[in-house]
């Protein structure tokens, strides 16, 4: 039987993954609860009904048994339609819905987590956590709940254990949408920290501040410096297809 607290039902399919050799790490509004102790601030909290999870796509055959052994309902045409890149299943006794992307995160930008899969414990690391949540373009209110939380309790470092800056500089430099969608992303909540009050304010403020700083100080690429010519007269990103969840309703 699966677990009703969503947490516990995510850290369940985790756990049994590990138990075969398949690592499967948490990201999304879970992750964001586990990892950040604001998440709980009853001016950040947030209801988080369904699990979002990426694993390696060399495990699929092994991520699929552990999904059936724990008997979550598969959406099957989905999933043989995207076999290899990402899966949907379904508690239908919780009305829950698992999401699982095979080593790359695609939605409005794509990002490659295969080696960040490898690191942290049952979450994908902060800063991965953070860039999922940064490449949102028509964001909502719990994607901004995330990113204020996030930078709440994590400080924009070089070291491991923070908000890597430099790994997010590194990857905005070669990448102009990307750059441009984590900046105008960064400008928002910029915009919403005004609305905090005291010390939290300045902590937003500040951090975000230190990291639009290295992105901008980073040195663009040659691809870049060529798609910053043509700005937004083109579109930089994609708007994900709505996939429905017709088998909740």
């Amino acid at each position: 039987m699966t677990p009703a607290n969503a947490l516990e039902a995510a850290t369940q399919i985790i756990d049994m993954a590990e138990r075969k050799g398949v690592r499967l790490r948490l990201f999304g509004g879970l992750a964001s609860k586990k990892l950040c102790p604001s998440a709980s601030d009853p001016r950040y909290f947030r209801e988080n009904k369904d699990i979002d999870l990426i694993g390696k796509r060399e495990d699929s055959k092994e991520i699929v048994k552990t999904m059936e052994t724990l008997g979550y309902k598969p959406r099957e045409l989905f999933n043989k339609l995207n076999m290899g890149q990402r899966l949907i299943y379904y508690d239908m006794g919780n009305r829950r819905r698992v999401d699982l992307f095979l080593d790359e995160f695609i939605m409005c930008h794509k990002f490659n987590f295969e080696e960040s899969i490898l690191a942290g414990t049952h979450t994908l690391p902060i800063t991965q956590l953070l860039m999922t949540k940064l490449q949102v373009v028509e964001k909502t209110e719990k994607e901004y709940k995330d990113l204020v939380v996030a930078f709440k309790d994590f400080d924009v470092t070089t070291e491991p254990g923070g908000i890597r800056g430099d790994e997010i500089a590194d990857l905005c430099s070669k990448d102009w949408g990307v750059y441009t969608t984590f900046w105008k992303s960064l400008e928002a909540v910029l915009a919403m920290a005004g609305e905090l009050a005291g010390e939290d304010k300045e902590l937003l403020e500040s951090r975000i501040r230190k990291l639009t700083g290295m992105m901008e100080r980073c040195p663009k690429s040659f691809g870049w410096r060529m798609r910053a010519r043509i700005g937004e007269r083109s579109r930089w990103y994609d708007l994900p297809d709505s996939d429905g969840d017709a088998m909740l309703k």
